[in-house]
């Protein structure tokens, strides 16, 4: 058995291992919702989107967001791309997975206003007089935006988790707060699989912020 177990766990070495030192850059989905109907009844401004994540230099665990070669060199658009770290069969974190388009801020802002459309929204830009008139005025943070991979013997698990806390000026007590986790079991965790994961992730994340703002209305 335990020859079985140590052939299956350095096949998976050789799966994962591929090019995992080098960074790896990424094009997800947009939301399937990519254009605002006309006939939205109510308004919402969407104030920022800011990203919140905490990275640190050398994390005890691997949902924690970090970066190859380390803080003080990555760039505040390294940050801002970053969504995950490749690691090899022994579970050491090396090459980054990068946004190849766009910014972690921007990826969740296009999923909030598809979100709101559903939910009867038209977003409109932040002047004074529609600062006035609109029904949410809302500033998203970023708390959670980050995939990972956990190895076993027999397989991997690629996991993908989000978190957004959402604040309302027309309403400040009260605050949504909107999480997902996506997990998959893979015998190979390639580009693909990250865009995939991800993906799922973000499609859920909408749909529960729909849920949310259908709630709040």
């Amino acid at each position: 058995m335990n020859r079985i177990l140590m052939a299956s766990l350095l096949m998976l070495v050789v799966v994962l291992s591929g090019c995992v030192t080098t960074r790896g850059l990424v094009t997800l989905a947009d939301p399937k919702v990519t254009a605002q109907p006309e006939n939205l009844n109510k308004t919402a401004i969407i104030k920022i989107v800011e990203d919140d994540r905490v990275f640190e230099e050398k994390p005890k665990t691997p949902n924690i967001p970090s970066l190859k070669g380390g803080l003080e060199k990555a760039t505040a658009d390294d940050k801002a791309k970053a969504i995950a770290r490749k690691r090899n069969g022994y579970g050491k974190a090396l090459g980054d997975i990068m946004l190849r388009d766009g910014t972690v801020a921007s990826t969740v802002e296009k999923r909030v206003i598809s979100a709101l459309n559903q939910s009867g929204y038209r977003v409109v830009p932040a002047s004074e007089e529609n600062y006035q008139n609109a029904d949410l005025v809302i500033s998203v943070k970023i708390d959670k935006f980050w995939s990972w991979v956990e190895l076993g013997f027999w397989a991997a698990k690629l996991n993908t988790e989000i978190e957004t806390t959402i604040l309302n000026d027309k309403e400040p007590a009260k605050k949504i707060v909107v999480e997902t986790k996506i997990t998959k079991s893979l015998q190979a965790v390639t580009g693909a699989m990250w865009i995939k994961n991800t993906n799922l992730a973000l499609d859920d994340y909408e749909a529960k912020l729909v849920n949310k703002l259908k709630e709040n209305n």
